[in-house]
C-alpha cells in the first residue's frame, strides 16, 4: 500500500467523522429547539383554564370511535362488549406556535395530564372507564399529539361494556342496535360542544364476530348528546340447525301420536317423551333470553304452544287408554257371564233329562 492510498483512506475517515458530528449537532439543535418550544408553550399555561383566548367562544370537541372487535353480545344481560379506541380532538388556542421559528417542528407528543382535556362521558358504559377526566388521563398515563395549529388528539384504548336494549322478537333472525351516548358534563360551565358533523365511527380495522355481522354504523345528535349507533345482525345458521330444525321435527312427530295403535303399548310413552323434550328446549331458551315481558320472541311463543299441545296430548292419551281398558274389562265380564249362563242352562238340561229317565 503506497502513501497515496493511505492518504485517501485517511481523508475518507475524516469526512465521515465530520458528517456524523454535524448530524449529531443537528439532532442536538432540534432537541434543544423542541425543549425550547415546550418551555415557551407551558411557561404560563394553565390546564384548568378554558382553551380559548376569548372566554365566550365555544370549544368544539370531535369524537372518533374506532371499533376493533366485538368479543361478546350478551342478550340475557343486555350488554355489548367491544374492543375500541376513542379519539378525542379539539383546538387549544394556547398551544399554537410558528413552526418556522422552531426548525419546522409541527407536532409534539406530550402527556395528557399537563393540558386541558374535555370532560366526555359515555352514559351507556358500565365499567370504570365511563368518563374522560383529568383523573382518568392521569391514571391511564395517556398521551396527546399536538399540532402547531393547536389541534390536539387524545387517544384512549378501551375494553368497553355497553348497556343496550335488545329486541329479540325475531330470534334467531334478529337485528340488534346498540347506542354509545356521549355527553359533555361541563357544557353549561365551559360552553363545550360535541361536533356531530365531524364525529364518526370507523370500522376499517374491525375483526368479524362468529355470531354477529356488523351491518352499519351511524352518528346522530339528540338533546345535547352525541349518539353513535352500531347495528348488528345475528348469523342464524347454527341456531337453525341445533334448535329450530329439531323443534319443528318434534312438532311434526307430536301430530302422529294419535296414529299409534293402543295395543302397541308405545302410545303413552311417546307422548310423554315428546312433552319432556319440549320442556327441555323451553328451559334452554328461557335461560338464554332476557326476562323481558315487552319483547317476547315469537319462537318462545311457538315452543310454549307446543308444550301446551304436548301436555294436552298426554292428557288425551291418558283418557283414551283408560277408556280402552275399561271397555276391555267390560267385554271380558260380559263373556264370562255368557259362559256362566251357558253352563247353567246345560246343567238344567242335564237335570231335566235325568228326571225324565227316572220317570220312565
Amino acid at each position: 500500500m503506497n502513501i497515496k492510498t493511505v492518504f485517501v483512506i485517511l481523508n475518507i475517515i475524516v469526512v465521515v467523522l465530520i458528517i456524523s458530528s454535524l448530524a449529531n449537532c443537528e439532532n442536538n439543535i432540534t432537541m434543544d429547539q423542541e425543549s425550547a418550544l415546550q418551555e415557551s408553550l407551558f411557561k404560563n399555561y394553565n390546564r384548568y383554564r378554558k382553551p380559548v383566548k376569548v372566554f365566550s367562544n365555544r370549544v368544539s370537541v370531535n369524537l372518533e370511535l374506532i371499533i376493533f372487535s366485538i368479543p361478546k353480545l350478551d342478550i340475557k344481560s343486555q350488554t355489548l362488549h367491544t374492543s375500541s379506541m376513542l379519539v378525542v380532538s379539539w383546538i387549544d388556542e394556547y398551544l399554537v406556535w410558528n413552526s418556522s421559528k422552531f426548525r419546522e417542528i409541527e407536532y409534539l407528543r406530550l402527556p395528557a395530564d399537563i393540558i386541558w382535556v374535555p370532560n366526555v362521558c359515555n352514559l351507556q358504559e358500565i365499567t370504570d372507564r365511563r368518563c374522560l377526566t383529568y383523573g382518568s388521563v392521569t391514571d391511564t398515563k395517556s398521551e396527546v399529539i399536538v399540532h402547531n395549529s393547536g389541534l390536539v388528539y387524545l387517544s384512549e384504548m378501551m375494553n368497553s361494556v355497553i348497556l343496550c336494549t335488545f329486541n329479540v322478537m325475531n330470534f334467531p333472525f334478529d337485528i340488534q342496535t346498540c347506542v354509545f351516548k356521549f355527553v359533555i358534563t361541563s357544557t353549561t360551565l365551559y360552553t363545550v360542544d360535541l361536533a356531530v358533523n365531524q364525529s364518526n365511527i370507523k370500522t376499517d380495522f374491525y375483526i368479524g364476530n362468529e355470531e354477529w355481522d356488523l351491518l352499519s354504523t351511524g352518528v346522530s345528535e339528540k338533546e345535547s348528546m352525541l349518539n353513535m349507533l352500531i347495528i348488528l345482525r345475528r348469523r342464524p345458521l347454527f341456531l337453525t340447525l341445533t334448535i329450530i330444525v329439531p323443534i319443528v321435527a318434534l312438532s311434526i312427530m307430536n301430530c302422529f301420536c294419535f296414529l299409534l295403535p293402543i295395543k302397541s303399548g308405545e302410545k303413552m310413552g311417546m307422548s310423554v317423551a315428546l312433552f319432556l323434550t319440549f320442556a327441555v328446549f323451553g328451559s334452554i331458551l328461557s335461560d338464554t333470553m332476557p326476562p323481558n315481558s315487552e319483547h317476547i320472541p315469537w319462537f318462545i311463543v311457538y315452543v310454549t304452544t307446543q308444550i301446551a299441545l304436548s301436555s294436552l296430548s298426554v292428557i288425551m292419551e291418558t283418557i283414551v287408554v283408560h277408556l280402552y281398558h275399561m271397555n276391555t274389562c267390560r267385554s271380558k265380564m260380559t263373556d264370562n257371564k255368557k259362559d256362566e249362563l251357558q253352563e247353567e242352562t246345560a246343567a238344567k238340561c242335564d237335570n231335566f233329562d235325568r228326571l225324565n229317565r227316572i220317570g220312565k
